[in-house]
C-alpha cells in the first residue's frame, strides 16, 4: 500500500522527465549519432577564442585578453575563466545530454519545476512545459548558435519560480532557489535576456505589493522582499568578477557611446543609438505570427518550396533550384531566421484564461505581455520606444528590440498553466467556463479566419528583394507568400478548434483526466514540432569533420611567416563581420556586438574607406583576396606595414577626439604620432630628434604579454601597434613599471630613455583576486543556504511521516 502511494505520487514527475527526454532524443537524434549542428555564431566564437584556448594550453593561465580580433580587445565579453564561480561550474552537470538537446530538455524541465513552485498539478504542468520548451524561437536561435541566450532562457524560469515560492509559500526556500538560479542566470552572461526577466520580476513584485496592501500583510511582504534582495546580492556577488569587468568595460565599447561629435550609426552618447537599437523591430501586424507562423513568410533565408509557384516561374531562367534560397519573409525586419511562434494551442488556452480566471494574477501577466509586445514594435511605435530608451534604466544598452518577445514566450504558457489548473481542479463555475470558451473560440478563431479569408487581398506580400527579380518571378513570390499565409492560417484554425473541442469534452465530463492531459500534450507537440522542423531539422546536422575550421592554402602561406605581431586583412569575407580569420591570424577585423568604441570609430572613418596609412599603423602585413574569375584565394603582402613598434620623429598634439581621428586622414604614421592634448603631460621635457640608428623589435608575443628589445642613441617616443587599454595593461622598462599614453587615436606609445633596454606590456584584470574571493564567499553562502533548506525539507518530511 505504501509503495503504491509512492508510485502514484511520483508517477507524474517520472512521466514528465521521460516525455521530455524521449522527445529530445528523437528530435536531436543526429546529435546522438555523433553529428553536429553547423551554427554561424558558434563558428565565429571558435574563431574569436582560439588564441585564448591556445594560450591556456601552452601557458596554463587565462589571458583575459583577445589578441586576434579587432587588433585586440578585452576578453570579458568573450571568454574568461573566472575563479570562485562555483555555481557556474556546477551547472555543467545540467548539460549531460550534450548540446543542443540539453538546452531544450532543460527549458522543459525547469519550466515544469517553476510551475511546481506555483502549486500547479504536475500532470497539468506537462502541457505548458512542452509549449515553452518547443517555442519556435528557441530552435531558431539554436540553429544560429546563440547558445548563451538559449542557456538564459532555459534557466530563467526557475529563478522566477524561486520568487513565486518566496511570496506565496516559504520565503526562505524561495530566496534560496532565487539566489541559486539567479546566480546561474547571471553567470551564463546574456545580460539582455536577464534584463527582460527582471522586468517580469518587477511586474510580479508590484502585483504582490498591491496584494499585500489589500490583505494588510505588508510586514511579511517586506521580510520576503528583504530576503530576496539578499539572495539577489549573493547571486550578483557569486559573479562579482564577471559583472565588475563587464561594467567597467562597457563604457569603452559601442554600448557606451562615442566621444566624436557626430556619433556613428551604431553609437550614441550614452548607450546605443536609437536607430541602431531598433533596426530589428517587429511589425504591428507581424505580431500575429505568434498565432500564425507563416503570416509574413517565415524566414528571409529561403522558405519557398521546390515545387511551388516560384520554382515554376524560375524554369524559363534555368534557375529552378534558386526557389528554396529566395527570401519568403516580407516583413519589417531587415532579415529574420523565422517567426516567434508560440503555438495556436497554448495561445488559445492563455486567452481563455483572461476570460475565466479571477484575481490579479491574470492582469499582471497581461500587463507585462502587452508591454513586451509594444516594445517589440520598436521604430513602429517610436514614441513609446523612445520613452523607455531615454528614461528606463539600462534599456538603451540593448539592440534588437524584438528580442523582448521572449517575455511573451514565457507568459503565454504560464497563463495557460494557471488556466488549465483551474479547469483541472474544477474551481471554475461551469457557466463561466462555457462562456469563456465560447468567447475565446470566437475571438481567436475569428482572427485566424479573418486572415484566412481576407489576408490575400489585404497585404501586398512584397519585399525589397522582389524589385531585383523578373516581374513574373516577383509575382510568383507574392502568390506563394499568400498561399503560405492561408495554409498556416487554416492549420492554426484547426488546432484552435481541436483545443476548444478537448476543453469542452473535459468540461462536459466526457474525458478522463488522463486522456485530457494526453490529448493536450499531443496537440501541443503536433502544433509546435512541424513548425520547428522548418527551421531546425535532422538535415541541418553534418559529420563533425565537416564542421571544423580548416586552413586554406592562403592561411598556410601566411602561417609560414613566423614574425610575431603582424596582422591580416581578409577581404574574401566581410572583414568586420567575420571572426573565422581570427582562428588562424591576428586580424584587423572580427565579429562582436560590443567591440571597442574607438576601434569602431576607426573602422567607419578609415578602415572601411581603405585608408592604408591606418592599416599600416595596425601592422597589416598580409591581405587575403579572392580572384574574381577563378574564385581562388590569393595572398598579397603589404610592404608598407609599420611593424610591431617604431620610433617617431614628431608629435602632433591636437584637442579632442574629432581632431585626433581626423589627423589620421593623411598623416605619415611612420614618422608622426598624433596625441590628444590630455596626454600632453606625458611628453613634457622630451625633445624629439630624428635618430636613424634607433631600432625596436617585438621579440616575444603572447596574448597577454608582449616583450620588445630596443636600442636608441637618444630618448625618443615609440608607438606600439597595440590597442590602448589602460584598465589592465601595465608597461615595464627593464622590469620597472613605466607610464604610457595613447597615440594615433587607439594605439599605445611610450617615452623611452636612450640606450639598450627591454619593454614589456603585461595584461591582468585589475582587482582579480579580491573579486574572486567575493565570488567564492557568495557562492558558498548560496550553496550552503540551498543545502540547508533541502535538509530542512527532508527532516520536516521525515518528522511528518513519523507521526
Amino acid at each position: 500500500m505504501q509503495s503504491q502511494k509512492a508510485l502514484t505520487r511520483w508517477l507524474p514527475y517520472g512521466v514528465a522527465l521521460a516525455l521530455f527526454l524521449v522527445l529530445n532524443l528523437f528530435y536531436f537524434a543526429p546529435q546522438f549519432k555523433g553529428e553536429v549542428l553547423p551554427q554561424h555564431d558558434i563558428m565565429q566564437y571558435e574563431g574569436m577564442t582560439q588564441d585564448i584556448e591556445e594560450h591556456r594550453a601552452q601557458y596554463g593561465e587565462d589571458p583575459q585578453w583577445e589578441g586576434r580580433m579587432f587588433s585586440g580587445m578585452p576578453a570579458y565579453l568573450i571568454n574568461v575563466k573566472y575563479d570562485g564561480t562555483l555555481i557556474r561550474t556546477l551547472t555543467k552537470a545540467f548539460y549531460f545530454l550534450g548540446q543542443p538537446a540539453s538546452l531544450i530538455f532543460l527549458s522543459m524541465v525547469l519550466f515544469f519545476c517553476m510551475l511546481l513552485c506555483l502549486g500547479v498539478n504536475p500532470w497539468i504542468g506537462l502541457i505548458p512545459s512542452l509549449a515553452y520548451g518547443l517555442s519556435t524561437y528557441f530552435f531558431i536561435i539554436i540553429g544560429a548558435g546563440h547558445m548563451t541566450k538559449m542557456m538564459a532562457l532555459a534557466f530563467a524560469p526557475m529563478m522566477l519560480g524561486g520568487v513565486f515560492y518566496a511570496y506565496r509559500r516559504n520565503a526562505w526556500i524561495g530566496a534560496a532557489l532565487t539566489g541559486f538560479f539567479g546566480s546561474i542566470l547571471i553567470g551564463v552572461n546574456h545580460p539582455q535576456i536577464t534584463y527582460y526577466f527582471l522586468l517580469i520580476v518587477l511586474a510580479y513584485w508590484i502585483n504582490e505589493l498591491i496584494r499585500a496592501c489589500k490583505a494588510h500583510a505588508l510586514n511579511r511582504f517586506a521580510k520576503t522582499t528583504a530576503l530576496l534582495v539578499l539572495a539577489a546580492i549573493l547571486a550578483v556577488g557569486s559573479n562579482a568578477g564577471m559583472l565588475y569587468y563587464i561594467q567597467s568595460h562597457s563604457p569603452e565599447t559601442i554600448r557606451g557611446g562615442s566621444e566624436l561629435s557626430s556619433a556613428s550609426s551604431m553609437e550614441g552618447k550614452d548607450g546605443l543609438d536609437l536607430d541602431y537599437a531598433t533596426n530589428w523591430s517587429y511589425g504591428k501586424t507581424e505580431t500575429f505570427n505568434l498565432l500564425i507562423p507563416n503570416l509574413y513568410g517565415g524566414t528571409s533565408e529561403g522558405g519557398f518550396s521546390d515545387d511551388g509557384p516560384v520554382s515554376k516561374a524560375l524554369i524559363p531562367y534555368n534557375a529552378r533550384g534558386m526557389a528554396t534560397q529566395l527570401p519568403a519573409y516580407w516583413g519589417d525586419q531587415p532579415i529574420t531566421s523565422g517567426p516567434v511562434y508560440i503555438g495556436a494551442v497554448m495561445l488559445f488556452i492563455a486567452v481563455l484564461g483572461m476570460f475565466v480566471l479571477k484575481g490579479s494574477t491574470r492582469w499582471w501577466i497581461a500587463a507585462i505581455t502587452l508591454l513586451a509586445v509594444l516594445l517589440s514594435w520598436g521604430r513602429n511605435f517610436m514614441w513609446f520606444t523612445e520613452l523607455f530608451f531615454n528614461y528606463f534604466p539600462m534599456y538603451n544598452k540593448f539592440r534588437t528590440v524584438s528580442m523582448i518577445l521572449v517575455i511573451v514566450e514565457w507568459t503565454v504558457p504560464l497563463l495557460g498553466a494557471l488556466t488549465l489548473q483551474q479547469i483541472w481542479t474544477q474551481e471554475l463555475p461551469t457557466e463561466r467556463l462555457r462562456r469563456g470558451l465560447k468567447y475565446t473560440t470566437g475571438i481567436v478563431g475569428g482572427i485566424i479566419l479573418f486572415f484566412l479569408l481576407f489576408g490575400g487581398s489585404l497585404f501586398s506580400f512584397t519585399s525589397p528583394v522582389d524589385t531585383q527579380m523578373p516581374q513574373d518571378v516577383a509575382a510568383a513570390m507574392q502568390q506563394e507568400r499568400a498561399e503560405m499565409l492561408r495554409a498556416d492560417a487554416l492549420r492554426s484554425l484547426i488546432f484552435v478548434l481541436l483545443s476548444a473541442g478537448v476543453l469542452w469534452l473535459f468540461m462536459a465530463q466526457k474525458l478522463k483526466k488522463s486522456v485530457f492531459v494526453l490529448l493536450l500534450c499531443g496537440l501541443v507537440i503536433a502544433d509546435m514540432v512541424p513548425v520547428n522542423l522548418r527551421y531546425l531539422n535532422p538535415d541541418k546536422f553534418v559529420p563533425e569533420a565537416q564542421n571544423q575550421l580548416k586552413p586554406t592554402e592562403a592561411d598556410l602561406q601566411i602561417l609560414a611567416d613566423k614574425e610575431p605581431g603582424f596582422r591580416v586583412l581578409n577581404l574574401s569575407v566581410s572583414p568586420f563581420q567575420d571572426a573565422t580569420t581570427s582562428y588562424f591570424h591576428r586580424s584587423v577585423g572580427g565579429y562582436h556586438g560590443a567591440k571597442l568604441r574607438r576601434y569602431q570609430d576607426v573602422i567607419e572613418r578609415h578602415l572601411s574607406q581603405m585608408n592604408w596609412g591606418v592599416y599600416n599603423m595596425l601592422n597589416t602585413k598580409y591581405i587575403i583576396t579572392r580572384d574574381q574569375q577563378s574564385g581562388a584565394l590569393q595572398v598579397q603582402q603589404n610592404p608598407g606595414a609599420n611593424g610591431a613598434a617604431w620610433f617617431v620623429d614628431q608629435i602632433q598634439t591636437v584637442q579632442g577626439a574629432d581632431a585626433e581621428i581626423a589627423a589620421l586622414d593623411s598623416m605619415d604614421t611612420k614618422r608622426i604620432a598624433v596625441v590628444d592634448q590630455r596626454f600632453a603631460p606625458a611628453l613634457e621635457g622630451i625633445q624629439l630628434q630624428a635618430d636613424s640608428t634607433a631600432r625596436i623589435t617585438l621579440t616575444d608575443y603572447r596574448v597577454n604579454r608582449l616583450t620588445y628589445d630596443y636600442t636608441a642613441a637618444k630618448p625618443g617616443v615609440a608607438v606600439f601597434s597595440e590597442i590602448y587599454y589602460p584598465k589592465g595593461w601595465t608597461a615595464y622598462i627593464d622590469g620597472q613599471q613605466a607610464p604610457y599614453f595613447r597615440a594615433d587615436y587607439l594605439l599605445r606609445a611610450m617615452v623611452l630613455p636612450a640606450g639598450t633596454h627591454q619593454v614589456e606590456f603585461v595584461f591582468r584584470a585589475p582587482h582579480y583576486r579580491a573579486l574572486s574571493t567575493v565570488a567564492w564567499v557568495c557562492s558558498l553562502l548560496l550553496l550552503g543556504s540551498l543545502a540547508a533548506v533541502v535538509l530542512y525539507k527532508i527532516l520536516k518530511k521525515q518528522h511528518h511521516d513519523g507521526q
